[in-house]
């Protein structure tokens, strides 16, 4: 018996367009079931820096100069270049009654220090804070010269007051945080022979530090007497102590004002040799809580952060 010709045109059809469709379904399979040996990596980007011996900061570094941990697992560094972005300084300064006698010297280190900065880096903003009695900004953030200096000359210590440290760096920081800085930095100068009345504690400092992603800085006038032996005396000697170092900056000591504009000098020129970091890290869905920056050499000497780019 005759096959109808049009009864074999359509099995002829059914039967193409089921072998279309077989590709087409492991092509599908194939997409939504992931190669396990791919993995998504993040770039994470940090500020450091690097002095000899000496104080001085380094010329030169190379990925190989470093190794980074992140929560004990070793990351791979892609880069290591001159920090070239533009800074954002929030400049802290003790105006509570111990710090009297150091006005004067505060002033010319404070302008000496904003020279440096701008005349390597005229795009870098700074902004004035005063913390005795309570924290005040005084100048806002902006690459004026005259306006800060302006301020700078009206510095004097408050009657009768004590500091809030503490308190100046979490809103300094807050402030750093809201503007979405790209290198944020507070730069302070504390006296420990007056008491500090922050209603913060050194962990607050801390926190809002790491949110902000900025290093802290320290020139501190070593304190003497019943000053030292205070619970809240504790709590600011942590933050210029542990929280300095957390951050990726350093605190100095001074034992009086003529030493200041040295110091300054030193952070300034530290500030301006800063090296950014890229390094590598697999995307996860828990984000590591420490980071840890070692150098093979060692010789040098390092400021890092600990916290993470979360």
């Amino acid at each position: 018996m005759a096959t109808n010709p049009l009864f074999r045109l359509v099995a002829l059809g059914s039967l193409a367009l089921s072998a279309a469709a077989l590709p087409a379904s492991r092509t599908i399979l194939a997409a939504g079931s992931p190669a396990p040996e791919q993995r998504t990596v993040n770039q994470q980007r940090i500020v450091i820096s690097v002095v000899d011996k000496q104080g001085a900061p380094v010329a030169t570094l190379t990925p190989a100069d470093l190794t980074i941990r992140e929560d004990g697992n070793a990351r791979e560094v892609l880069a290591v270049a001159p920090a070239t972005d533009a800074m954002q300084i929030a400049l802290l300064v003790d105006t509570s009654t111990a710090a009297t006698r150091m006005i004067p010297d505060l002033r010319d280190s404070l302008k000496a220090f904003s020279t440096a900065i701008w005349a390597r880096s005229p795009e870098t903003q700074i902004a004035l804070y005063t913390f005795g009695d309570r924290p005040t900004l005084d100048a806002d953030f902006s690459t004026s010269a005259v306006a800060l200096n302006r301020r700078i000359d009206r510095l004097f210590a408050a009657s009768s007051a004590g500091a809030t440290f503490i308190d100046a760096v979490v809103e300094a920081a807050g402030a750093l945080r809201a503007r979405k800085a790209a290198r944020p930095v507070i730069v302070a100068f504390v006296d420990e022979n007056g008491p500090d009345f922050s209603s913060r504690r050194h962990d607050h400092a801390s926190d809002a530090a790491a949110a902000a992603r900025a290093s802290l800085w320290v020139v501190v006038r070593q304190g003497f007497g019943a000053a030292m032996d205070s619970p809240e005396h504790r709590e600011r000697s942590m933050v210029v102590g542990d929280v300095t170092t957390g951050s990726g900056g350093r605190s100095s000591m001074v034992f009086d004002g003529t030493a200041l504009k040295v110091r300054f000098a030193d952070i300034a020129t530290q500030l301006l040799a800063q090296f950014q970091v890229t390094y590598s890290r697999p995307d996860s869905l828990i984000p590591p809580e420490r980071i840890d920056v070692k150098l093979t050499d060692p010789a040098l000497r390092l400021a890092a952060p600990r916290w993470t780019g979360k």
